[in-house]
């Protein structure tokens, strides 16, 4: 029994032994490369680049359009035409005469459906744009936005349609200023401009909403908050307290109003209040530019609405999911429906690919992978 277990302890350390051996070398190499980028930061730290704007905005212009002519509908059509499959494949099949003919079929009924939506006064656009933004209280995903309404301005024209899925509750005054004029430079090119709300549009939410041609929420989505807050604390009795002294110098009677660690005036209060009520009427001569039938007294008090509530005062011009409407207006349009983002390409050093290759990640990726494929979403199989 003894030597069973003597056999045993040999067993696991000799695996201990060529564990060591195995792995202590990975990682002093890693150290080495990690001091090695440590020094050259610490060395330099600083890195120009030089990106050429104008090569820059051809290439991403010529790569929408051939995103749009990759999903043409008559594409897909023209691929089925036995002629062309004749030049690839040098033969010629009774079916795909067929199968051509039937969706060729299929095509211009669609397309007839479309004339007759028309006719009844419903707006088809040619190509259907998805957006989608979250925004939070620092506004900083205007970066984003900016490129994806860059890429979109290349290639869309009046005949097209945005909708702008969106969700924020709002924040800083200046960054959703900014937001809302980029989605102003959709409405400047006279391109129909829906934002669609699920959950919550105010404040700076829907300064941002206001600029589209149509406000679409769903039932319980908070609508409205236009309004401005600010606060601050002010320790000037703990200074006091504990016998701190605090100087602030200025130049101009009103470089600073209030102030978290001075005495703060009624003049500097007063002040400040007049700030805020300027952005105010600001945030409600928005409201009344692109929204003119709303009481806007009523409905600038800072409150919000259930969307439900919302569309009464004027607020929203219908309600629906996002869901919803991106379904409908899909089959309203007369050739592509995209969905445009813009994602960050992640950077990976030889730390992180020396991990992810001891956890056997990119296994579990091609599982993952798999998976994914076999539970596959039907809903939106339209969407390219």
């Amino acid at each position: 029994m003894i030597e069973f277990f003597l056999d045993l302890f040999g067993f696991f350390l000799k695996s201990l032994i060529i564990a060591f051996l195995v792995v202590t070398p990975l990682l002093l190499i890693a150290l080495i490369m990690r001091r090695k980028d440590k020094s050259l930061d610490q060395k330099d730290g600083l890195k120009i680049v030089v990106k050429d704007l104008r090569q820059g905005m051809i290439k991403r212009r010529d790569n929408m359009r051939k995103v749009l002519k990759k999903h043409h509908p008559d594409k897909d059509i023209e691929d089925l035409n036995p002629i062309t499959k004749k030049l690839k494949r040098k033969h010629k099949d009774a079916d795909e005469e067929d199968d051509f003919q039937k969706a060729k079929q299929k095509r211009e009924a669609y397309l007839q459906e479309l004339k007759e939506k028309e006719a009844q006064g419903i707006f088809c656009p040619k190509n259907l744009f998805v957006l989608n933004f979250n925004g939070g209280s620092k506004g900083s995903e205007v970066k984003r936005l900016r490129k994806e309404i860059d890429a979109l301005l290349d290639v869309a024209t009046p005949k097209d349609e945005v909708i702008v899925n969106l969700t924020s509750p709002g924040g800083m005054v200046n960054s959703y200023g900014l937001l809302s004029s980029q989605l102003a430079r959709i409405r400047q090119k006279n391109i129909n401009l829906v934002c669609t709300v699920d959950s919550v549009a105010a404040s700076g939410g829907y300064l941002m909403a206001t600029v589209a041609n149509k406000i679409v929420a769903a039932p319980f989505a908070y609508i409205g908050s236009i309004g401005v807050i600010a606060s601050m604390p002010n320790f000037k009795r703990f200074l006091d307290k504990h016998e701190v002294d605090y100087e602030q110098v200025t130049a101009g009677h009103y470089k600073r109003t209030l102030t978290m660690f001075g005495e703060n005036t009624d003049d500097a209060r007063a002040k400040f209040k007049a700030e805020l009520e300027v952005i105010h009427e600001r945030f409600k001569e928005q409201v009344l530019k692109y929204r003119p039938q709303v009481d806007i007294e009523k409905v600038s008090t800072g409150e919000y609405w259930l969307a439900v509530d919302a569309q009464k005062l004027g607020l929203v011009d219908e309600i629906a999911t996002s869901d919803e409407y991106i379904a409908k207006r899909a089959f309203d349009t007369y050739d592509c429906v995209l969905q445009i983002m813009c994602t960050r390409k992640q950077k990976q050093n030889f730390m992180t690919k020396l991990r992810d290759l001891l956890m056997l990640k990119h296994i579990k990726h091609d599982v993952y992978g798999t998976i994914l494929e076999k539970m596959e979403d039907n809903a939106y199989r339209h969407i390219k």
